[in-house]
């Protein structure tokens, strides 16, 4: 009787060996097709990063917002939040449009609308603080290249381009 008891724990131990190689070899291979599949992305990806319009956004915070409407032939748009309750509204229309805009701070607002604009659009608006606002409507040869900063605590910004 002892001996069948032992006979039978053997053998379940060496089927126990032998299912967790066999789990450690699918993991592997899952690994391996999983790496494999990440490479073929990036390598779309880059892809279709090359030949496309852009709009990057990264948040860092809580109850952060943002709105894009970008309307181009050719677009690299990036937008970074990094606090609390940030809200951007853009909507830009251009044959060609390379904008940044940073928020760091709870609070801020960011509204930039220009409807349509020959020719490129390139402009970077940075805020540094809490409680602040810009408004940018429009653009013309003035507004090209413009870079707007404001730090502080509580402040607007108006800028109005025909």
């Amino acid at each position: 009787m002892k001996s069948i008891v032992i006979i039978i724990l053997f053998l379940l131990s060496i089927e126990s060996m032998f299912s967790q190689s066999i789990d450690g070899n699918m993991n592997d291979y899952a690994i391996a097709l999983n790496e494999s599949n990440n490479r073929n992305q990036n390598k779309s990806t880059n892809q279709y990063i090359i030949s496309h319009n852009i709009v990057k956004i990264t948040q860092i915070g809580n109850f952060n917002q943002a709105n894009f409407n970008i309307i181009s032939n050719y677009a690299y748009v990036t937008a970074q939040q990094t606090g609390n309750n940030n809200y951007m509204n853009v909507y830009k229309k251009s044959d060609e449009i390379n904008q940044s805009y940073i928020q760091s701070g709870n609070n801020n607002y960011i509204s930039d609308v220009s409807s349509y604009s020959r020719g490129a659009e390139a402009m970077k608006v940075n805020q540094e603080g809490n409680n602040l606002t810009i408004f940018s409507t429009g653009s013309n040869s003035i507004s090209k290249d413009m870079i707007i900063n404001q730090s502080g605590n509580s402040g607007t910004i108006y800028v109005f381009n025909r």
